[in-house]
């Protein structure tokens, strides 16, 4: 079943967003700040934000960090939005096994909230 959501013209900008943590390249100052500013315009609250990382972004993103030759230059918008308006809810093992996976963006994303935070 796909996600029921609407998804509004914020919640497209905050996966897009959201996707630079999954590039396999570092991500450069001007990245954390647009994503934590992009996070701060969506009217999301962080919390919320939080579940649209690991329930809508991290599964479709995440195999690129997996991958032997991962996307570095950026995620083309219209593939991670249809990607993800097209993907289901992780059931409980699967978000189990993203948590695992986690470390691979949590430096970025505590510098993301820090970032947020500070706006």
């Amino acid at each position: 079943m796909p996600l029921e959501t609407i998804i509004t013209s914020n919640r497209k900008s905050l996966w897009i967003a959201l996707s630079d943590l999954f590039l396999d390249t570092d991500i450069q100052d001007h990245n954390f700040t647009h994503i934590a500013k992009t996070m701060k315009e969506s009217g999301y609250s962080l919390t919320k934000i939080q579940d649209i990382l690991m329930l809508e972004v991290f599964p479709v993103c995440i195999p690129n960090l997996h991958a032997v030759h991962g996307e570095w230059e950026g995620f083309r918008e219209n593939w991670v939005v249809q990607k993800i308006s097209a993907s289901k809810t992780p059931n409980r093992f699967q978000r189990w096994m993203h948590k695992r996976s986690f470390w691979m963006i949590e430096k970025d994303w505590e510098e993301v909230i820090k970032r947020y935070h500070q706006l």
